[in-house]
């Protein structure tokens, strides 16, 4: 009721700009809407939508730029399968040598900085590749021009704001199961031989598990903030609380949604499973062979099921706004109003770096 009325008002104000008054666009978008109101109307009609409608929408928007989306995550894809290789020849080249003392340390310490280089270059390229899909969503969503070079462009204008973003997103999940967790090490390692450290280290372990239904919940409430950094061009802190703003109801949805990535994944894990398990237990050419394949497969499930989950994200994001301040409208206003009257609203995303 309260969208339909808001409707009804916002139409009138349409109907008054139709007869020559002044529209004033939002400062807040990183369209130029005159650029192209005339000749390219909305992909898709901006109006509230149900759960199964995003969700479908989100197929929908895949499928209609399959090559656009894939294409944006063939990069982190192909990364991760290099690196993954390269971790890979470096276990199987020393696993046939003896290590002892200095060279063991050597060994433990190459290993364990591949695999920090490799957490920290998938962590980058997860916020740029986040933000370069939703810039593009944005661009299909609204009926404007998008391709997968000014997309990268424009998210790697402010790569280093959307890394700390998917940080903070991270650790405001995360912080209360890794602490629950590195305690109950702590008294474990401190009280081996003790019954009450067995408990108490238990206990601490109950609690992190229990404590991931809170991680879960946490996660959701900052989940929208890339698609408002990218489209209102916010910092990090307005992203995170323009997140929790726009999701102080409905995060079931956003649930839904991580049900069916996690689904989606659980499928592509289970064909990697046997696969993994008789590269351990192989040598030579097949153990080879074996990872081949289960890194081809990886390649193939990030590059089809990646998208996804960014797409969902970035139209949950819009339903929100369409829901609580009728940007449906408020776009409609825009893209009616004469070029020469609306005042000039330049892309967010193609005025370069400007910081975090």
């Amino acid at each position: 009721m309260e969208y339909h009325g808001r409707s009804r008002v916002m139409c009138a104000t349409i109907r008054a700009s139709r007869a020559g008054n002044r529209v004033m666009a939002s400062g807040n978008s990183w369209i130029d809407t005159h650029a192209q109101a005339a000749s390219s109307p909305a992909g898709f009609d901006l109006r509230p939508l149900s759960t199964g409608e995003v969700l479908d929408r989100t197929f929908q928007l895949y499928r209609s730029r399959f090559a656009l989306f894939a294409g944006l995550a063939v990069l982190p894809a192909a990364v991760s399968v290099v690196i993954q290789a390269l971790r890979f020849w470096y276990s199987a080249n020393q696993s046939v040598k003896i290590h002892a003392g200095a060279n063991l340390v050597r060994l433990q310490v190459i290993t364990i900085s591949l695999t920090v280089v490799y957490w920290i270059i998938t962590l980058l390229l997860y916020g740029i590749t986040q933000a370069a899909t939703t810039w593009a969503v944005s661009a299909v969503y609204l009926g404007e021009p998008a391709t997968i070079k000014p997309a990268y462009r424009a998210a790697l204008g402010h790569w280093f704001r959307y890394t700390l973003i998917v940080l903070r997103q991270i650790y405001g999940a995360f912080w209360l199961p890794i602490i629950l967790l590195a305690a109950g090490f702590i008294v474990a390692a401190a009280m081996r031989a003790s019954g009450a450290g067995i408990v108490i280290a238990g206990v601490l372990y109950l609690a992190a598990f229990v404590s991931f239904i809170y991680a879960i919940w946490a996660y959701i409430r900052v989940s929208l903030a890339i698609p408002a950094a990218v489209v209102e061009s916010l910092k990090v802190n307005a992203s995170i609380r323009r997140s929790k703003q726009l999701l102080t109801t409905r995060k079931v949805r956003v649930f839904l949604l991580l049900v069916l990535l996690f689904a989606l994944y659980f499928v592509i894990g289970a064909i990697q499973m046997p696969l993994l398990v008789i590269a351990v237990r192989a040598r030579g050419a097949e153990a080879f062979v074996t990872h081949a394949i289960s890194l081809a497969i990886g390649f193939v499930a990030g590059t089809l099921v990646g998208p996804i989950g960014a797409i969902g994200v970035c139209l949950f994001y819009f339903d929100e706004r369409v829901r609580r301040e009728g940007f449906d409208i408020e776009w409609m206003m825009r893209r009616i109003a004469p070029a020469g009257e609306a005042s000039p609203v330049s892309p967010v995303l193609e005025q370069g770096p400007s910081g975090a």
